[in-house]
C-alpha cells in the first residue's frame, strides 16, 4: 500500500512538471504558430478559436 501511494504521487508530481514545462515552453499562440509568408492570420478578423 505504502509504495502504491508513493506511486500515485510520483505521477501526480511528475504530470504536474512535464505541464509547467509544456505550457511555459511549447504552446504557442495560433496567431504566431500558423503565420506564414502565404497565409496570414490577422488579428481583427474571426477565427474559430475561441479562448
Amino acid at each position: 500500500m505504502k509504495s502504491f501511494l508513493i506511486a500515485c504521487v510520483a505521477i501526480v508530481c511528475i504530470a504536474v512538471g512535464a505541464a509547467s514545462v509544456l505550457n511555459g515552453t511549447f504552446q504557442v499562440d495560433s496567431t504566431s504558430a500558423f503565420t506564414t509568408e502565404g497565409a496570414r492570420v490577422s488579428p481583427g478578423e474571426q477565427n474559430l478559436i475561441n479562448y
